[in-house]
Formats: C-alpha cells, structure tokens, sequence
C-alpha cells in the first residue's frame, strides 16, 4: 500500500532548513574550494593549497599510509 506525502508545518520548516544548509554547503565550496586555510586571506587559496598546513598534514598522512602498505 502507498501512503500519501503529507506536508505539514513543521515538515515545510524541516525541509526549508535543509534547503538552506545544502544551499549554504554548496556555495562555501564553489567559493573556497576544498581548501579552508587560508579563507581569510584577502587572496584566498588561489585555486591551491600551497603553504596550508592542513593540506601538508593530509599529503603527510597519506604518505605514511603508502609506507605501511609497501611495508617499508
């Protein structure tokens, strides 16, 4: 059996609210990228993160991951 949708008040607000958020989401990434450092910086990430610790800190990880695979 197929039940019926119903919108109500609080289910218009809950939806409006989401709306908003994956508005607000989606509108921080396509004007900082997937780089946060430097989103205070008049020039921003510059299409990079070049000198972002937080991005180095990934790259490092990411290299310590392949070592232990490789098991070296």
């Amino acid at each position: 059996m197929i039940l019926g949708l119903e919108f109500n008040l609080p289910t218009v607000v809950v939806l409006l609210i989401v709306v908003a958020w994956a508005a607000w989401a989606v509108h921080r990434l396509w004007s900082r990228g997937m780089c946060d450092c430097h989103a205070d910086s008049p020039r921003g990430c510059s299409g990079g993160c070049g000198g972002c610790t937080g991005c180095s800190a990934a790259a490092r990880m990411a290299a310590d991951m392949g070592k232990a695979v490789s098991g070296r």
